[in-house]
């Protein structure tokens, strides 16, 4: 009689565990969209980086170098992105790129919330 209350519970486990594990597999197919918004995210936060950057460029010149101008390569990026001729992968590579160019590590992009 134990033996077989043992396994009644033992197949209501079972059970329980086997629909927590498809109702994971069900929410796996949100990570793509979750991975979509991260991108987006960090490209706004890139975009507003370079356009201060720019607007500090602008502000204070300096006449030993001349700063390159990025307003025009970001109105080039986020009309090709709002067209859809770029991906959004391909955003965040040429926004890095440039964040580079202008010798703007990790560092210098932490903001305190």
């Amino acid at each position: 009689m134990m033996f077989v209350i043992a396994a009644i519970i033992a197949a209501i486990v079972l059970v329980v565990f086997n629909n927590q594990q498809e109702s994971k597999i069900t929410n796996h197919l949100y990570t793509n969209d979750v991975q979509q918004i991260y991108l987006l995210t960090a490209a706004e936060f890139k975009i507003n980086v370079l356009e201060n950057r720019q607007q500090l460029n602008n502000t204070a010149v300096d006449l030993n170098t001349a700063p390159p101008n990025i307003t025009a390569e970001l109105d080039l990026l986020t009309t090709a992105l709002e067209s859809g001729e770029i991906p959004l992968n391909e955003l965040n590579l040429r926004l890095d790129y440039l964040l580079d160019t202008l010798n703007i590590n990790s560092s210098s992009m932490v903001q305190a919330y």
